[in-house]
């Protein structure tokens, strides 16, 4: 079942990075967009004129929050796919991996005029967003179980009687 859920997640994040949305159809612009200079392109999207028409500032801060929850699954769910991304470390790699081969196709499809822009910024935030999410993993994974020690006892009293 997290095998599914997993590969579902999977193709939502292609969906919502590589597909060429409905915007970008009927805008037709191919963008030129490629930032490698690490928050550089963050900083002036938030740090512009006060005056910064609002349409602008939101979609500074939905790009920016978006990129973050977009992996904060990846995080949670590969340590509870696989064993072997049950440190940070792995998850850190798998999210790094992830998001630049996306960036990469991105950039790459921007010459058959998918209007998609490249950032190095949407690298870090995602790879942010998957090492929050496996904190969110760690926090959870070690809860207690609220279990009455009482009704596991009437239970083994009731399995011997049988």
């Amino acid at each position: 079942m997290l095998i599914a859920v997993f590969l579902v997640y999977l193709g939502v994040v292609a969906a919502l990075t590589v597909i060429p949305t409905h915007e970008l159809r009927v805008r037709r612009t191919r963008s030129d967009h490629v930032n490698i200079i690490p928050l550089s392109y963050s900083f002036r999207c938030f740090l512009q004129d006060p005056n910064m028409h609002p349409r602008l500032a939101l979609f500074c801060l939905r790009n920016t929050i978006g990129n973050l929850l977009l992996f904060i699954p990846l995080g949670i769910l590969l340590p509870l796919v696989s064993d072997r991304f049950r440190s940070l470390t792995r998850v850190l790699l798998a999210a790094i991996c992830l998001s630049v081969t996306i960036e990469a196709i991105q950039f790459f499809s921007q010459f058959i005029g998918n209007a998609r822009s490249v950032d190095i910024d949407d690298v870090l935030l995602n790879t942010l967003g998957a090492c929050l999410g496996f904190l969110i993993y760690l926090l959870t994974r070690n809860q207690p179980r609220k279990t009455n020690p009482q009704s596991f006892a009437d239970y083994t009293d009731l399995d011997r009687q049988l």
